[in-house]
């Protein structure tokens, strides 16, 4: 069996051998330069460690489709030491970023701030602007039909909270909710409009397994707007666009989301969404908890990225929850974001060792 059979299979809820091993989240920069002083070779890449793991895949083989500005704007850079630069990327964002790439960037302005620069920009989103394709479509229609893993599009910022939050930054979009819903709702249509017209074509000529909604809409004590707020202004657009890709053939659509996402999971759910990951751990999530409250949820992720650095004891309780979930089915075990510098070589491996063992172990069963 493929591992793009084992995916759409384990989250449909169907008879699998068992779940496929993929990495998920791999290590940040910084943490690989360490690990070449603890036995990695000099010249390891994150292909050669996926391939010392022993790791399957990872989220699978995502369509090169542009899906939000375009054309982009030019990337350019505005100033520069020898740690860190300030640029301006693709999405028209000022950040200044590590060049180790060993944490997130500092964002400093974005291309939307008022109605008029929304005016500016709006031209760009039009899905039938030249580009949006690569020049060798045809060559990736016929890759992507024959791949071995799952299929997707999407991911960052195809996201009703983290495209506009792309475009305007979390703090005007916080502001824009209360002072300007009018404009809101006109950016959120035009994207709406934007992906039903681009993807339900793209499936049509490359069919996918599942698209990636991209939101990192939540931190440590819950989402970053309200329920309210995503019911009035996220939830109509997500049902337009779940109902015209599960009517185009497109049955699991994931969401992405750091933080603790549980207040949202009920309106994802009712959204049309039927997939959420990373679930993180550091606030007291557990996802065997979530697993009893929501039985046919699908889910990736999970595990708490912080025991690796702890002993082997630490990994292995952490680990006891892997069997019973995995049993439920639906669910795709993983650690729940990257991992940092502080995890050693001999750590990371141990862990996805005795991981790898629980997937062959433990199939799914899903009663539900």
């Amino acid at each position: 069996m493929t591992n793009r059979e084992r995916y759409v299979r384990l989250m449909r809820g169907e008879p699998v051998d068992r779940a496929p091993f993929f990495s998920i989240f791999g290590p940040w920069g910084a943490t690989i330069d360490r690990w070449k002083t603890e036995g990695l070779a000099e010249d390891a890449t994150w292909q050669t460690i996926a391939e010392i793991v022993g790791f399957e895949g990872h989220r699978g083989y995502q369509l090169p489709v542009n899906g939000f500005l375009c054309p982009a704007f030019e990337w350019r850079v505005l100033e520069e030491s020898d740690e860190k630069r300030v640029i301006i990327d693709h999405f028209g964002v000022k950040q200044e970023e590590r060049k180790d790439q060993g944490s997130m960037p500092t964002f400093l302005s974005f291309p939307v701030a008022h109605r008029a620069d929304w005016e500016a920009v709006k031209w760009r989103f039009d899905p039938d602007t030249p580009g949006r394709l690569p020049a060798n479509w045809e060559d990736v229609c016929r890759a992507s039909r024959a791949s071995s893993d799952p299929v997707l599009v999407g991911d960052l910022p195809i996201g009703f909270f983290g495209g506009p939050r792309q475009l305007i930054g979390y703090e005007n979009l916080a502001f824009m909710l209360h002072d300007d819903p009018e404009l809101l709702e006109e950016m959120l249509d035009t994207l709406c409009d934007l992906w039903i017209a681009l993807y339900t074509r793209v499936h049509r000529e490359a069919p996918l397994d599942y698209f990636f909604v991209w939101e990192d809409m939540c931190f440590k004590t819950g989402p970053l707007i309200s329920p309210a707020a995503f019911r009035q202004f996220l939830l109509p657009r997500y049902k337009r666009l779940t109902a015209a890709l599960r009517e185009a053939g497109v049955d699991i659509i994931m969401v992405d989301s750091d933080g603790d996402v549980r207040q949202l999971v009920p309106l994802w759910l009712e959204g049309g969404v039927t997939l959420v990951f990373p679930w993180e751990t550091q606030m007291g999530l557990d996802i065997t908890e979530v697993r009893r409250q929501y039985p046919t949820l699908q889910m990736v992720g999970g595990l708490n990225k912080a025991v690796l650095a702890h002993d082997r004891a630490a990994m292995d309780r952490e680990l006891e929850k892997v069997p019973w979930i995995l049993e439920q089915g639906r669910y795709l075990p993983a650690v729940d974001h990257f991992i940092p510098p502080d995890v050693s070589w001999d750590s990371y491996r141990y862990f996805y060792e005795k991981l790898r063992e629980l997937i062959w172990r433990h199939p799914p069963a899903p009663t539900a």
